[in-house]
């Protein structure tokens, strides 16, 4: 027999179902889990209501439960995206989750279309149905199979099914499941003969998966590791510009150790979401299908790179070691916003599986790296004068004119309404300004470069463009909604 074939799968009848929950209450019971956490989890589907008929009104409301759990599926999405590698899979198809190795960042939970994957707040871990498997090597039933009192819940190989149940019907079109090549779910299920009705309007589901997030510590991470790249990105076209006409260690010995300072505040706002952080150790595990792994990965390097380059008191042997150092950190700058949007990009969230996001992450790195290295400029720089007004001017044309005018414009023409507040709003046109005054000044009074205007200018355009983009995150997380129930 083929190891599909061998496959743990559940059944459910849907028509069976009477909602009595008692699955649920039995997984509970078996696991000891506490108030609020569910492995199992019985919801409702409702819908229909009046509808005229001649002079009468009729009804044709309909009703059905679904009793859903982790469906152990074929290509499990937690799988690939743990980082860690605390979520693997047995030969029979059973998906487990190690406590010892899990880090508690919960993107399992953000992906998987059956919230699955739920958060045990005490140990600070992930934790979801693990089909008894120890009671499965006995040679006995799932606790919610046992409990069903109607017998709409069975498990077993999709042969004992479909022999037992004269059916092999899979999960696809069965609404409002999620569809089932998103993760080829190990379920077999006899729908309700209302499901069909379930894609219309005025259907609800209790209880609903989460929408929106709140995550202010990831809100700072992807803010200040965008800013550290797009610094970076920087860094890298004035050091090609400046190796002919100066020494390109004084720029690195401006730049990069707030590039450095950037990368390991982000670092550590990243790790304060965390369950179990002594488990961030095991978080580059999983090179192999997690792009949050390579994410981490990316960043440590980007930071081992920045700090080589910046080397201040390199020994002779090693100063072409750290020049390299500083180009390879362009490269790695490049590889880190691609990776941190992939992270994102997930086929079950359609909502930021899209190319806006990859576009709104280098946007954000362009308009703070660009401010940023221009304050730094201004305000730490060991260049000439005249040097920095020139850099600086290309700077500000890059990232405000080139970037936060054309945002600041396209918000407009499409009136998007920020439910970040007003404040994002004034903070985001006002960052534009200044540095458009900014760029005014220095190109029609050369002279004003020596003074202290453009510094202040500079610092005041960076804090009001990074209050805008904290905004901008925060409502990102805000829109989350992931396919499934």
């Amino acid at each position: 027999m083929s190891p599909q074939h061998r496959r743990m799968t559940f059944y459910f009848d849907a028509a069976s179902c009477s909602g009595c929950k008692a699955c649920q209450i039995a997984c509970k019971d078996r696991h000891g889990l506490e108030v609020g956490r569910l492995w199992r989890r019985v919801s409702e589907v409702t819908g229909g209501g009046w509808e005229r008929d001649g002079s009468a009104w009729r009804t044709n409301v309909f009703a059905y439960h679904l009793s859903m759990s982790c469906n152990h599926c074929e290509r499990p999405i937690c799988l690939e995206g743990c980082p860690t590698k605390a979520i693997t899979q047995r030969p029979d198809g059973v998906v487990l989750i190690s406590a010892d190795h899990c880090m508690g960042c919960g993107y399992c939970g953000w992906v998987c279309p059956y919230s699955a994957p739920q958060y045990h707040a005490e140990r600070g871990v992930m934790t979801k149905c693990s089909f008894c498997a120890k009671d499965l090597d006995k040679g006995l039933e799932a606790a919610c199979v046992a409990s069903c009192p109607v017998r709409a819940l069975d498990a077993g190989s999709p042969d004992e099914l479909a022999t037992r149940h004269s059916t092999s019907a899979g999960a696809e079109g069965v609404v409002p499941l999620p569809p089932s090549d998103l993760t080829e779910p190990a379920l077999l299920i006899a729908p309700h003969a209302q499901a069909h009705r379930s894609r219309e309007a005025e259907t609800e589901l209790r209880p609903r998966p989460p929408r929106g997030l709140r995550e202010w510590s990831l809100v700072v991470f992807t803010v200040l590791s965008q800013t550290a790249a797009g610094l970076a990105l920087f860094a890298g076209g004035l050091r090609l510009w400046l190796q002919q006409s100066q020494q390109p260690r004084s720029l690195d010995h401006a730049l990069l150790p707030v590039l450095i300072g950037l990368m390991i505040a982000a670092m550590f706002a990243s790790t304060l979401h965390l369950g179990r952080p002594r488990n961030a150790v095991r978080s580059i595990m999983n090179l192999g299908s997690s792009w949050l792994s390579r994410e981490i990965s990316l960043a440590m390097v980007l930071l081992v790179t920045a700090a080589i380059a910046w080397w201040p008191k390199a020994p002779e042997s090693m100063v072409l070691v750290s020049t390299w150092a500083g180009w390879l950190t362009l490269a790695v700058a490049i590889a880190f916003l691609a990776g941190i949007a992939r992270v994102y990009m997930q086929r079950t969230v359609p909502v930021w599986n899209h190319w806006r996001t990859p576009l709104t992450f280098s946007a954000t790195a362009v308009l703070l790296g660009g401010l940023t290295t221009n304050a730094t400029l201004w305000g730490f720089g060991e260049l000439s004068i005249e040097t920095t007004r020139i850099a600086s001017l290309t700077v500000i044309s890059l990232c405000v004119v080139g970037v936060g005018l054309p945002w600041c414009l396209l918000l407009t023409l499409r009136r998007r309404k920020l439910s970040c507040g007003p404040t994002n709003a004034v903070s985001g046109g006002a960052a534009v300004i200044i540095g458009l005054i900014l760029c005014g000044l220095l190109l029609a009074r050369p002279e004003a470069a020596r003074g202290a205007a453009p510094a202040a200018l500079s610092w005041v355009a960076l804090g009001l463009a990074l209050v805008d983009q904290l905004g901008q995150r925060r409502k990102y997380y805000a829109r989350y909604e992931r396919l499934g129930i």
